[in-house]
């Protein structure tokens, strides 16, 4: 694997996750794992012992670059490339593709250096590829005398690499190939490249040719012979999980959720908000920035709190209306906001509520409404992007469904999903509604054996 970003020593976004998430799961499938990442101060700052490699390694054009090992506790071997001058600053979320192509090119540069060196004694049997960053690297090994196949994964499809056409010909692509406004796109050439490409969910999968919206991407996926796969991120237990969340002041399970009674309480009195049980915690998270569906929500937010719920904003980013903290003046005691980019927070929020709004016009991953239904918050969302495959709309009868679904971006459509929710939120079926949704397997392991099939597949086409 190839990566900018690995958690939890340099992570920037939940890229970083599902890197190390999935690496976990492929080694407890038995497969042996290498990833491959630049050396940033994190590293032995999280307490990460390395070894340096007597012998650098050598580049194309006759650069060298120190490499050191490692092995991580999930029996995953890492692969660190040294660059002082170029990563002593940790990755970042608002990282901009020109200021950090120079940083994507050496990673490039190295990861592929290895492929080449490992080709002589140990070839990698394929190479998986994260984000814009590294998506070059599938046009750079295929120049390779024996080139290891490689799969892409697309984490945020909004985040395309476009770099100047200088740029883009320094890592191998073709300056005048995979133009959009601003420069020529690094993650549509990996998806041109790439011997199979995935998203993060069957629906974002099908959503990524709209030219409209994903630019030179689409026009490389609608171009491939193979589609896109599309696969549902995991939750890894190890960190996921409401019996076990050292993050938790009370844990619980879906058997015994009577402690999930506790960190609502402490939730709601640490953030001013009135304790009335009957009445039911809805938490929302808007992610600073155009489609987070925060004005959405400011429009919706009176008539939620006209239902039996108190309302906690929780604004992911150093932007956002300030009309939210206006709102909470005119709600005291019914309405809390407050500004975090803390993950930890987020499985803390999930343990408190009772149910997890996520007003985004389109959702490319679903971990936050992952999160919530394995600490028994129902998520509500727009059926739109990875929602639709994470959320079955619950049904009036409690019967089935994960959920509760809208269709159109609008504060009546929202609302309405929200009273659905509070009604079941009064039923006496709840408890059971919320057993269920506890109970479902959300683990990486099926993810995993669906890479490993994607692997294969791509193995068997280079063959």
């Amino acid at each position: 694997m190839v990566t900018p970003e690995l958690s939890p020593y340099a992570r920037a976004t939940q890229a970083g996750d599902v890197v190390a998430a999935l690496s976990k799961a492929l080694c407890q499938l038995d497969h042996r794992v290498t990833i491959a990442v630049p050396r940033y101060p994190g590293f032995e700052a999280g307490g990460l012992l390395a070894a340096r490699r007597l012998t650098p390694l050598a580049l194309s054009g006759g650069a060298e670059v120190t490499v050191l090992d490692a092995q991580l506790p999930t029996g995953a071997t890492l692969t660190l490339f040294d660059a002082p001058a170029l990563f002593e600053r940790a990755p970042s979320e608002s990282e901009t593709e020109a200021r950090d192509v120079d940083r994507a090119a050496f990673l490039c540069e190295a990861a592929t250096g290895l492929v080449r060196q490992r080709a002589e004694r140990e070839p990698f049997d394929v190479v998986h590829l994260h984000g814009w960053q590294a998506a070059p690297m599938a046009a750079l090994l295929s120049k390779l005398p024996r080139p290891a196949p490689t799969v892409l994964t697309i984490h945020d499809a909004l985040r395309r690499g476009t770099v100047s056409p200088d740029s883009a010909a320094r890592l191998g692509v073709d300056r005048g190939a995979f133009r959009e406004p601003g420069g020529v796109s690094l993650l549509a050439a990996g998806a041109s490249a790439a011997r199979a490409v995935t998203a993060l969910s069957t629906t974002v999968a099908a959503d990524l040719v709209d030219a409209r919206r994903f630019g030179a991407l689409a026009g490389a996926l609608a171009e491939r012979k193979t589609p896109v796969t599309g696969i549902l991120n995991g939750l890894d237990y190890a960190m996921f999980n409401p019996a076990t969340d050292a993050a938790l002041k009370s844990r619980y399970d879906a058997e015994d959720p009577s402690n999930k009674g506790i960190s609502k309480t402490e939730m709601l009195r640490g953030r001013g908000l009135e304790i009335d049980p009957p009445r039911a915690l809805v938490v929302a998270i808007v992610e600073a920035g155009t489609g987070s569906g925060g004005e959405l929500l400011e429009k919706a937010i009176p008539a939620i709190l006209r239902n039996q719920a108190c309302l906690l904003v929780v604004i992911r980013g150093a932007e956002g209306s300030t009309r939210f903290e206006s709102l909470a003046k005119e709600y005291t005691g019914r309405l809390s906001v407050e500004r975090s980019t803390d993950d930890a927070l987020v499985r803390r929020l999930c343990a408190a509520a009772d149910f997890l709004l996520l007003p985004a016009e389109y959702e490319g991953t679903a971990t936050f409404a992952r999160c919530a239904q394995r600490y028994g918050a129902l998520p509500v969302a727009r059926a739109t992007g990875a929602h639709v495959d994470a959320i079955v709309d619950t049904d009036s009868a409690l019967d089935t469904g994960t959920g509760f679904l809208y269709d159109d971006a609008t504060p009546d459509a929202l609302v309405g999903a929200i009273a659905r929710g509070l009604s079941a939120y009064a039923s006496a079926d709840w408890p059971r509604l919320r057993r269920r949704v506890m109970r479902l397997d959300l683990s990486w392991d099926r993810p995993a054996r669906r890479y490993a099939q994607v692997y294969r597949q791509a193995i068997t086409v280079a063959g």
